[in-house]
């Protein structure tokens, strides 16, 4: 019996002291558990299991791959060379180990001797295109740019590709500021492989998001230009990044006038100039296709058109969306559509251009769309050709193009401002006549308008009078209707002789204002400052010059009569108005904030008193401190 628990005692101690003893796993699922180990963080363990797999099995190049990545990540690099070495001694033709050896090499402080090991890689094995692109990303991991500059004329040379490795240096460069060298390899890129041009236009971009390299790519654009002239829509589209619009239009046209087959591409540049608020140069586009192409394709045409109607537009909402506090009676029906400034275009080649494309869009199937083409053809010619006839055959056409309900509004009561514009009031009076119990529309402005510039005054008085008694208060028009009302009592059916004079040069100013006759208005209305400066419109006249003045960009002249209107009513909207001026439209906030002050001081009873309160601590924040 003791001789039994004597041998069980043996026994457990025996198999106690074995299972403290680590046993290294064999064959495949020796690497799997070295994995395992590794991903756990258990290198040292796992190197051992990975040199004991390469002492059976030497050529086991996943262990191989694994120890030796283990020795570059732990900085071990004695180690790694020695296992390099021993594995290239049965393994000569494994380029990447050759490299990796010179990059050990490298990081273990012998430079010289990675570079010998390179050097002989360079001379041996540099027979196809892949070596040359292994070695050149081994020295891109050092900065070996003078053996990466031979490197790529070696295999330019070799396989007759001028633009080898060109994308490689050029990243290479730009992701090291060498922006010059980025641009050299970009350059050379582009004038062998020209699939490539997007790729180096964003490239090109996204250097100059770095304002140092402006003067550097424009220059070299430029200097390559009469090799490469399809560098041109580059050189536009980084004009347009960095803000020189007017540059990049002027590419725009050399383009076009090399290849007529750009209207998609100019239409872009023409919308994107409208977004950017180039109106002026955006239109100038929209001008040039009209004159230019030669396209017979009406939706291209109408897509021309439409883009051209939308630049007008945004450019007058642009002008009035500059003033917050005071506006020339804001959202009024009566005073909401003139147009003070005219683009600085030519306007005879564009109406012989409109007119060769009227028959073109003739083509065009009858929907609200083609109607809409019409409709803008038509309002260009009217307000900004100011060819009547023309916009009057145009909304005919219009009409006839099936339009929706509301457009076929528009087109009616813009056949009606036709008389309007050429200063024919009878007609337009006979025109907009309402029926007998007609709804107050969109005409009934046009007849009243037509009567006070007609300066028919107690017809229009008369009219209203009926209007208002039974205008629904929940029509759109019911403000508009009593504004004008309320006018025509305050200046003109209150006042003298005089009064009612002068009130009958105001309105005969508006009209010449519809008619684009700027500067008879602008005398018209300084006669009434001027000869008539006790009549109750005269300070409404100073602030319409004001106005006017703000429209033509003439901002000291606006100032000029905003603070002549000190003495007056409108004292508040004056010194207002010179604020927004100044701030707005000549950048300077210190003497905008003198106006604003002032008028927070002496006006302290105007309704604009507190928004302007409240607009003042915003932009004096930034002065104080």
């Amino acid at each position: 019996m003791a001789n039994k628990t004597v041998i069980i005692v043996s026994l457990i101690f025996t198999i106690k002291l074995y299972g403290q003893i680590e046993v290294i796993p064999q064959g495949e699922s020796a690497f799997i558990q070295a994995m395992k180990m590794e991903r756990s963080g258990n290198t040292e363990n796992a190197e051992k299991i990975y040199k004991k797999i390469l002492e059976n099995q030497p050529s086991h190049q996943p262990s191989y791959f694994q120890l030796k990545n283990i020795y570059s990540i732990n900085g071990d690099l004695e180690s790694g060379i020695m296992l390099i070495e021993a594995w290239l001694i049965s393994n000569p033709n494994d380029n990447q180990s050759e490299l990796a050896l010179g990059e050990f090499y490298y990081r273990n402080q012998e430079q010289s001797k990675a570079i010998e090991i390179w050097n002989k890689f360079s001379e041996a094995k540099l027979n196809n295109k892949t070596m040359f692109r292994l070695l050149f990303h081994t020295y891109v991991k050092f900065g070996q740019t003078n053996s990466m500059e031979l490197l790529s004329l070696k295999g330019r040379t070799k396989f007759e590709e001028p633009f080898f490795l060109a994308i490689d240096l050029a990243n290479y460069y730009q992701s090291r500021q060498t922006f010059d060298r980025a641009l050299r390899e970009l350059m050379i890129l582009v004038r062998h492989q020209k699939q490539y041009m997007q790729y180096a236009t964003d490239r090109i971009l996204i250097m100059s998001d770095d304002n140092s390299t402006h003067s550097l790519i424009d220059s070299t654009l430029n200097a390559n230009l009469d090799l490469n002239p399809t560098l041109r829509k580059v050189l536009a589209g980084f004009y347009y990044k960095t803000g020189k619009f007017s540059k990049a239009f002027d590419q725009y046209q050399l383009i076009s006038d090399a290849n007529k087959n750009k209207q998609n591409e100019w239409i872009r540049f023409a919308e994107n100039l409208r977004k950017e608020k180039q109106y002026d140069l955006s239109i100038k586009a929209y001008h040039s296709m009209l004159e230019n192409f030669n396209n017979s394709d009406p939706r291209t045409i109408g897509k021309i058109l439409l883009g051209l109607g939308k630049s007008y537009e945004d450019q007058i909402i642009q002008q009035q969306s500059g003033l917050n506090f005071v506006k020339w009676f804001p959202e009024n029906s009566f005073f909401n559509n003139q147009l003070i400034q005219s683009p600085n275009i030519d306007n005879a080649p564009l109406a012989n251009s409109l007119e060769h494309y009227q028959s073109i869009l003739a083509l065009l199937p009858n929907s609200n769309s083609t109607a809409t083409v019409h409709y803008r053809l038509a309002q260009i010619q009217s307000r900004i050709m100011r060819d009547y006839e023309g916009a009057k055959f145009s909304y005919e056409t219009a009409l006839k193009a099936n339009p929706s309900a509301e457009l076929k509004n528009k087109i009616y009561y813009n056949l009606g401002n036709l008389f309007i514009y050429s200063g024919n009031y009878d007609k337009a009076i006979n025109y907009f006549k309402p029926e007998l119990n007609e709804q107050v529309s969109n005409r009934t402005i046009g007849y009243i308008n037509s009567l006070l510039y007609k300066f028919e005054f107690d017809t229009a008085m008369s009219f209203l009078d009926s209007t208002i008694l039974t205008i629904d208060p929940k029509n759109k028009y019911f403000n508009d209707l009593f504004e004008i009302h309320d006018m025509i009592v305050n200046y003109y059916i209150d006042g003298t002789k005089n009064d009612k004079f002068a009130f009958k040069l105001f309105f005969e100013s508006e009209s010449l204002i519809n008619e684009y006759k700027i500067q008879n208005a602008i005398q018209l209305l300084e006669k009434i400052r001027l000869d008539f400066s006790d009549a109750l419109i005269s300070p409404l006249a100073t602030l319409r010059l004001a106005f006017i003045s703000i429209d033509l960009k003439e901002y000291d002249r606006s100032i000029q009569y905003a603070l002549a209107m000190e003495n007056t009513f409108l004292k508040d909207k004056g010194l207002a108005l010179a604020a927004e001026v100044e701030e707005n439209f000549m950048g300077s906030n210190e003497n905008a904030l003198k106006y604003y002050y002032r008028l927070l001081s002496e006006c302290s009873t105007s309704l604009l008193s507190e928004p302007i309160r409240i607009h003042v601590r915003k932009i004096s924040q930034p002065t104080e401190s």
